[in-house]
């Protein structure tokens, strides 16, 4: 199988997991949770943070977020 499917078939593995766990509407608040306590500490736009959610083994999961920093186009209209 080329990389590209490989990478292809692995984010939907990544995604369909995620659907399993939380709902589409559990997904939306908690990515608006971390967006308020990261930015607390960094200078991110909260609209760009994508998590992601991964059984680790029975009992465990890996959370994963990645976030932005804002613009100076974004700073000046705050």
């Amino acid at each position: 199988m080329a990389s590209g499917k490989t990478a292809t078939q692995r984010l939907k593995n990544v995604i369909s997991k995620d659907r399993e766990l939380l709902s589409s509407g559990s997904i939306r608040v908690l990515k608006k949770e971390l967006g308020n306590i990261i930015s607390k500490f960094l200078d991110i736009d909260k609209r760009k943070i994508q998590i992601t959610i991964e059984e680790a083994d029975q009992k465990n999961y890996n959370l994963s977020a990645n976030f932005q920093k804002k613009s100076k186009a974004e700073d000046e209209i705050e």
